[in-house]
């Protein structure tokens, strides 16, 4: 009790991310909002994770992280991460919307971002007691591992809404109002990541009878008009906001997401091991990189060979990933740069963030298609190294 109300005192008197998820209304709030972060701070902790410096101070200026993303009508990404799809911060709702009638336009906000010493932001505040308990674990997760996005989006899902079952249930300063929201919003929430996979493997089965010319254009779009308002009705998300972009965004949560779950059954359904699993995980694979760029003959294009990352959690920001042992902890907030665009489809994209380099050096650049691959190679990696590891625990 002294460490939650050290916490909740340093968080109220504090000088002043992802996600896109369907939102649910706040419930009619008793607990201050200062308790809510301190209390699921604290949960993170006796799982394992090592302190953050995210939610330890507030923002008044900052309301939330806009973003705006979009992506060819007859392209259906991977995940948030395909460079297919362009990634701004930059643009107001009417500006993202204004693209060319063949692009899919997807626009959102985030209350907060982990990995930045994310603030507490009126956004977050205002959304109530569940989904405050949900940001500060899925967020704090990010800044427990290196692994590709891909990985630890389902991982920090799973982590998180198996956390929100668990602090319903223990002693806390919840009234039963809110102990029933915040296993509700687990509940709701976890049940439509499967929903979310299998529509847009749909999806993906009409872009593939389209690539083979057996679906004409204005039938393909049709079909995937069906498929969205399906996926609408049934993850009780408004009319018209599911497009290709949108379906890409949920299915980075979604396509690994049965895999994260078997190992936590695996593991006894022990939340604590399984972040001490993924770790070992990490560090594994980290090494095997290390020991691979040993032994190239050749100068590796990037000097990390982990592929740089973009996205709504992230605000369109191809940022490198940074090594776990220098997370955010602490400290003053990091300075970010300005958000970039992602590339067009036929443009090189440019492996290492920043100015360095010479664009004509094809060293210094990467295909789209390249990064993609390398990208999925990245998971099918992490996928692999979890499996060889498992049964020997």
């Amino acid at each position: 009790m002294r460490v939650l109300a050290a916490l909740a005192a340093l968080l109220a008197t504090a000088c002043v991310q992802r996600d896109t998820r369907e939102r649910q209304g706040p419930a009619s709030a008793v607990t201050p909002w200062q308790t809510v972060v301190a209390e699921a701070k604290a949960f993170t902790l006796r799982i394992g994770f090592v302190p953050t410096a995210n939610f330890t101070h507030t923002s008044t200026d900052l309301q939330d992280f806009p973003f705006c993303g979009r992506a060819p009508r007859l392209v259906l990404p991977y995940s948030y991460e395909d460079p297919a799809i362009e990634w701004r911060d930059d643009l107001t709702p009417v500006q993202c919307r204004s693209a060319a009638p063949a692009m899919d336009v997807h626009y959102g906000m985030s209350e907060a971002l982990g990995e930045i010493a994310s603030p507490v932001t009126p956004a977050m505040i205002a959304s109530g007691v569940p989904r405050m308990v949900y940001l500060v674990v899925h967020e704090d997760c990010h800044d427990q591992f290196n692994l590709p996005y891909g990985i630890e989006e389902p991982l920090c899902e799973v982590i998180s809404y198996r956390a929100m079952l668990a602090i319903a249930r223990e002693p806390g300063p919840w009234t039963n109002e809110e102990r029933k929201a915040i296993r509700d919003y687990a509940v709701v929430n976890a049940g439509r990541i499967p929903l979310n996979l299998r529509y847009y493997q749909q999806a993906a089965a009409l872009y593939t009878r389209h690539a083979r010319g057996e679906l004409r254009e204005d039938d393909l779009m049709r079909e995937r008009e069906a498929v969205f308002a399906r996926a609408e009705a049934s993850t009780g998300s408004p009319p018209g906001s599911i497009n290709n972009v949108a379906l890409a965004n949920r299915m980075t949560y979604a396509r690994h997401h049965a895999f994260v779950e078997r190992v936590l059954e695996r593991l006894g359904s022990d939340l604590g091991r399984l972040v001490s699993f993924f770790r070992q995980v990490d560090e594994n694979r980290m090494a095997a990189e290390r020991s691979d760029e040993g032994r190239a003959i050749e100068p590796a294009p990037a000097p990390d060979s982990t592929p740089l990352k973009s996205g709504p959690r992230q605000r369109a920001l191809p940022l490198p990933r940074t090594a776990a042992s220098v997370r955010s902890t602490g400290g003053a907030k990091p300075a970010r740069p300005l958000a970039r665009p992602a590339p067009r489809a036929d443009a090189p994209f440019r492996a290492v963030a920043g100015d360095g380099g010479n664009p004509a050096n094809a060293a210094d650049v990467e295909t789209p298609a390249a990064l993609l691959a390398r990208i999925q190679a990245a998971e099918a990696a992490v996928l692999d190294t979890a499996a060889r590891l498992l049964p020997l625990r």
